[in-house]
């Protein structure tokens, strides 16, 4: 009896939609008396009841291509076609896609066509217009589409998950460097194109891991450590604020540094942190960047970037360590002079 109403509703949404399709394409609008006559002369399954049109309707309006709302003015649903999108917006979805590193060649192709049909393209023609061919792809391996997929169930079913994490090696080749990681699940956020599982291994902070990186991915059935026993009791997950600490997501200690840039310099901070980062303006055209960041290696490096355009006022750690990378440098150029 189950699966003849599962049936039942299958073929009544399917005809629905048929009908709002056909009228959106014509009339536009459409009673509720009519559209109950219309679904009885189709199914032959009597006269629904209100609520489960309604029921239907919403879904419809949810997951399709149509919006079916209902005026009360007219006394009847107006139904319209969701709009499309245009040809520039197309363009810039449609090259995120492409320009992704974290996925496969193939991958970023299906996509993008998918996108570009939805969108009002024609398949025939996005060759022309598109190519992935030449774009840097760090994807390999298990599809970057089923490891999300695999991702969110352990998170849905609150589970940790256990996979091994590889690495490039000079011959091109991914390489496992840690295997049998057991680790707690909460997002996945993207940044700088690529994708990253933030989770916890401890149980006690936050650690990062690239999704093209992971491989052997299985779950565990250990439940995950709650979100609150590392935010602490009523803090929510930011994911915005997460993102603008690092220059790129990794492993490392928030803490608060003051840099003293060149005041040319304020696009590229900006570009990196976010224009949310808190600076002062100097007298002597310079700025100050100060804020709390991920400090690590990659924030090291990207210091080191700047040249003499960048002046670490604090912490002493992170002075010293950029005192120590610069005469290593230096010693090595040092019979250029």
């Amino acid at each position: 009896m189950e699966r003849e109403n599962l049936d039942d509703s299958r073929k009544r949404l399917l005809i629905l939609y048929e009908i709002l399709e056909s009228i959106a394409a014509g009339a536009g609008e459409i009673t509720l008396r009519t559209l109950n006559e219309r679904l009885n002369k189709v199914t032959l399954l009597g006269d629904f009841d209100r609520r489960t049109i309604y029921r239907d309707l919403f879904l419809i309006n949810r997951i399709t291509n149509l919006n079916a709302l209902y005026d009360k003015s007219l006394r009847a649903y107006k139904v319209t076609f969701k709009e499309k999108l245009t040809r520039a917006e197309l363009k810039i979805v449609v090259n995120a896609i492409l320009s992704a590193r974290y996925d496969s060649v193939k991958e970023s192709e299906a996509l993008a066509k998918k996108l570009y049909s939805l969108g009002g393209g024609k398949e025939k023609k996005f060759s022309d217009a598109h190519t992935v061919e030449g774009r840097i792809k760090l994807g390999g391996g298990m599809d970057t589409l089923d490891k999300l997929e695999y991702i969110h169930q352990a998170m849905e079913s609150n589970r940790k998950i256990l996979f091994d994490y590889r690495k490039y090696t000079l011959n091109k080749q991914f390489e496992v460097v840690r295997d049998g990681c057991l680790v707690s699940p909460y997002k996945v956020l993207w940044q700088n194109d690529k994708l990253y599982l933030v989770g916890s291994f401890d149980s006690k902070s936050f650690s990062h891991y690239r999704i093209e990186r992971i491989c052997n991915l299985r779950q565990s059935n250990e439940l995950r450590t709650p979100l609150r026993d590392i935010m602490g009791h009523g803090r929510p997950f930011n994911e915005a604020e997460y993102l603008a600490r690092a220059i790129e997501l990794s492993r490392g200690e928030l803490t608060r540094v003051e840099v003293r840039f060149d005041r040319g310099c304020i696009s590229a901070v900006f570009d990196s942190l976010g224009k949310n980062v808190f600076i002062r303006d100097n007298a002597d055209g310079t700025f100050t960047l100060d804020e709390n960041v991920m400090l690590n290696k990659k924030f090291v490096r990207w210091i080191l970037g700047f040249g003499a355009q960048a002046k670490v006022i604090g912490p002493e750690k992170l002075r010293e360590e950029i005192a120590e990378n610069i005469k290593k440098a230096g010693e090595y150029y040092l019979p250029v002079h």
